[in-house]
């Protein structure tokens, strides 16, 4: 599989889940406070690399901490797991050939592509970026401040 194919099929699997993820970004907007700077979506791929990765928003600012537990679990926006029958949701399968950060890139790159136009702009001046929780990948600039 090359590196089109992979994020087509990757792109497929996670826009069945933009009408949920939209109403959770939505609710993420609307709970923000005036102490809130932005929101960070986080790209966190398994260890090994070999397919898992799980997609979560948090908030970045002084009452961060206070509103992600208020958010709880409604700030995971994707996840897969290995199954009894597979990856579920069906990912595709990563090219053998690709490292953990080729992986982790294509899959950030991907992330942002999707959530990008499932951030509803309005009155709020947060900003918006993907990025991984560890930095290894550059954050990428969503929504409304992604010029």
């Amino acid at each position: 599989m090359e590196a089109t194919e992979y994020r087509a099929a990757l792109r497929a699997v996670l826009d069945t889940a933009s009408p949920v993820v939209a109403a959770r970004l939505e609710t993420i907007r609307n709970t923000a406070s005036a102490r809130i700077d932005g929101v960070i979506i986080e790209v966190f791929v398994d260890q090994d690399a070999h397919g898992t990765f799980d997609v979560w928003a948090r908030f970045d600012g002084p009452d961060a901490f206070t509103l992600d537990r208020q958010l709880g679990d409604e700030r995971e926006l994707f996840g897969v797991i290995w199954g009894e029958d597979g990856w579920e949701p069906a990912v595709p399968v990563r090219p053998r050939i690709w490292s953990r950060e080729e992986l982790e890139d294509v899959i950030v790159e991907v992330v942002a592509e999707w959530v990008d136009p499932l951030i509803l702009v309005g009155p709020s001046n947060l900003y918006w970026e993907v990025a991984t929780p560890d930095g290894a990948v550059d954050p990428r600039p969503v929504g409304a401040n992604r010029e």
